[in-house]
């Protein structure tokens, strides 16, 4: 057993391509005409994911796929050639032609690709010994570098793709010298990982559900490959267990993961059921027929996670998800204390998703601010995601009741300023109170901010009263403000400034309507209402909150009817 990249339905298509002279890396881009061979320095999108794409040689992926499905030695001839090519420009750290031939991330995606060559190529009718040898060489080359800790990624999970590629390096050819120091590192560093950037419950630390989904699975392979090769670490299989039963809370009802930090519209589909260990995402896997099923809500308190989820009136299924979680800079977006809720399939408060990673990009800058997620911005500006301001967002407190849910959140990430959130889902009134505490010794303009999913449609009765219609299915919901707006905005797909956009592809963006509310002060409160129901006389118009024996809010609804409950 070895790594290799899975096929998919373009993969003869892209081979075909490459045989032709017409270089693709990776799907996002297209191709790029070949001319008396490789450039190894060219940039042709100016941009630099392309360019670890060109350098992991992921264009062999494609050719070794195409050759498994066809046995045409045209295919690992073509192989072959890019291999020396690249061999040729790049020998050494040193002396390359590229910054990033020898990068952590391409390094080790090029040992994969490397190998999965190798070993398609010792069993082809083209293998002449002295390539192989030379192909070893170039390996142990590669093994070096990632060996060496000033070459390691400790701050992300590219470190995970190196260590990958080392324990396969070292187990498939244990004849290289140093092949067994190259394991010990590698298992040692992809527990420093997994200590580091899992926690006790499961959750991974790099801020995005996407990137929980990619590290899921790749632990998963690097599971088991050491099981088929006689190999087991037991701590690396209690997380992937745990990482699972996050995924199942996480996942909204449709199967889609919430585009938290950078991600996209991922779904568990493709997460086969075979794979799965834990009863409680098999079940939301199979879709209730297997497994166990999971709790409707959960608040993961250490890792800032609330998730409610419900059943609403024509069994549409409410979800809401809640972050309060600054535990690394990893694939972090400025989106404290920020929520979502989807009801059905319908997404009416959304995230950005990751757009691009060019961090000079205007539109991966807005993508990546506060004012891309559902949350409070001061003075119009984002805060700093820097290492200065790791754990600085949090849960202080949370409940989980018959009639009523809340989660309170707290960070301090603008200077001089503290927010706190208080979001409660009250299940018998089918409506969400917000009420947002901001204060600072210093005036500020404090603006509420709803960025609204692209299905649904925005009318503002006034600017303190919004209704929000689903085009999917006409299903509607009613957004109240109870205090003081000086400053009500409204845009959708605006450049100047850049407000209202949404991003599910990468580098391809699309309009969607932001509101903004706005007061300035020093000391202020958000008091918000979000009926989903707002039909029902159950509804709610108003609420108080009293903080002489704790915090309790009294909701006044349609009908007239109070209720008070406690946080």
């Amino acid at each position: 057993m070895i790594f290799k990249n899975k096929k998919n339905k373009k993969t003869i298509e892209y081979a075909k391509k490459i045989i032709d002279n017409k270089l693709i890396v990776h799907p996002l881009w297209g191709h790029v005409e070949i001319k008396d061979g490789i450039d190894w320095k060219q940039d042709p999108f100016n941009n630099g994911t392309w360019c670890y794409y060109l350098h992991s040689l992921s264009s062999i992926n494609y050719l070794m796929n195409a050759y498994e499905d066809e046995k045409k030695s045209v295919y690992i001839d073509k192989a072959k050639e890019i291999i020396k090519s690249w061999e040729e420009a790049n020998n050494s750290s040193e002396k390359s032609v590229s910054k990033y031939a020898w990068k952590d991330h391409s390094t080790a995606n090029r040992v994969v690709a490397i190998i999965y060559f190798w070993s398609i190529y010792i069993n082809s009718e083209l293998y002449e010994e002295e390539f192989e040898h030379q192909l070893i060489l170039l390996l142990e080359k590669h093994g070096e570098f990632l060996y060496a800790d000033r070459n390691y990624n400790f701050r992300n999970n590219h470190g995970v793709y190196q260590d990958r590629a080392l324990i396969e390096l070292s187990t498939i050819f244990p004849q290289i010298s140093n092949s067994q120091l190259w394991y010990e590192k590698a298992v040692e560093r992809l527990l420093t990982y997994v200590n580091k950037f899992v926690s006790e419950k499961g959750v991974h630390r790099e801020n995005s559900s996407s990137y929980h989904i990619l590290m899921l699975r790749l632990l998963r392979e690097i599971d088991n490959f050491l099981s088929y090769h006689g190999k087991q670490i037991s701590k690396l299989r209690n997380t992937i267990f745990k990482m699972e039963e996050y995924l199942a809370y996480i996942v909204k009802p449709n199967g889609i993961v919430p585009m938290t930090g950078d991600s996209g519209p991922d779904s568990v589909r493709f997460i086969h059921m075979s794979e799965i260990k834990n009863p409680k995402m098999l079940y939301v896997r199979s879709k209730g027929k297997k497994g166990e099923k999971p709790v409707k809500e959960i608040v993961y308190e250490d890792d800032g996670v609330a998730i409610f989820k419900d059943t609403l009136k024509k069994k549409k299924e409410l979800y809401i998800y809640f972050t309060a979680s600054f535990h690394s800079l990893a694939h972090k977006h400025a989106d404290d204390l920020s929520f979502l809720l989807t009801i059905g399939d319908t997404d009416f408060f959304v995230d950005s998703g990751k757009y691009n990673y060019q961090e000079n990009d205007e539109y991966r800058k807005y993508f990546r601010s506060t004012l891309a997620h559902n949350s409070v911005t001061v003075d119009r500006k984002t805060y700093e995601l820097k290492s200065a301001q790791l754990r600085k967002s949090k849960v202080i407190k949370y409940g989980i009741n018959h009639d009523y849910n809340y989660v309170v959140g707290i960070h301090e990430l603008y200077p001089g300023v503290k927010i706190e959130r208080t979001l409660i889902y009250l299940k018998k009134m089918s409506s969400v109170l917000i009420h947002d505490k901001l204060q600072s010794s210093k005036t500020h303009t404090y603006s509420q901010i709803f960025n609204i999913g692209k299905d649904v449609e925005v009318t503002s009765l006034t600017k303190k009263k919004i209704l929000l219609k689903s085009t999917a299915d006409e299903k509607e919901i009613e957004l109240l403000q109870v205090n003081h707006v000086t400053e009500y905005k409204h845009y959708f797909g605006e450049e100047a400034p850049i407000a209202g956009w949404q991003s599910s592809k990468f580098n391809e963006k699309y309009p969607i309507n932001q509101l903004r509310f706005s007061n300035k002060s020093d000391n202020l409160e958000y008091k918000t209402i979000i009926n989903l129901e707002p039909n029902s006389d159950s509804g709610i118009k108003n609420y108080v909150l009293k903080t002489a024996n704790g915090n309790k809010y009294t909701v006044i609804c349609k009908n007239g009817e109070s209720h008070t409950f406690s946080v």
